[in-house]
């Protein structure tokens, strides 16, 4: 099966053209734990009414810990919750701190998170992704 980045970026690619597009990796490649899911992309010339058609596929999949889904930033992204909320708090500047925070001193929350974010992108391949014809070379 593809990886999470994978098909994350070929299923948002379904709903326009993507110009940046990033995944935190799911484990840190040196320590090995569990890191806190960040998806963030950005549009080219983003459709009318698709941050709608997302934001509804979001709230219509089943989590174990809440979402975010922003769209205020010239980037979009969906990650925890948790993460916008510190980071309101604490700063902004405190982005990267904060996430390797929650990633070090709770692995269960990014375990659930990161399963939760599977299941996201389950949903919106689900809903949006084009199946290859046969004959086709995809």
């Amino acid at each position: 099966m593809p990886s999470l980045a994978r098909r994350s970026m070929q299923v948002l690619s379904e709903l326009g053209e993507l110009a940046w597009f990033k995944l935190t990796s799911e484990r840190h490649p040196l320590y090995g734990y569990q890191q806190l899911p960040f998806l963030g992309w950005r549009f080219r010339s983003p459709q009318e009414g698709v941050e709608g058609v997302i934001q509804t596929e979001v709230d219509a999949t089943r989590t174990r810990v809440d979402w975010a889904f922003v769209t205020s930033e010239r980037n979009w992204y969906l990650t925890p919750s948790r993460l916008v909320s510190e980071v309101e708090s604490r700063g902004n500047g405190k982005f990267h701190e904060i996430m390797y925070e929650i990633a070090v001193e709770d692995q269960e929350f990014c375990v659930n998170a990161l399963a939760d974010l599977e299941g996201i992108v389950h949903r919106l391949e689900s809903r949006f992704r084009t199946i290859p014809k046969s004959g086709s070379s995809e």
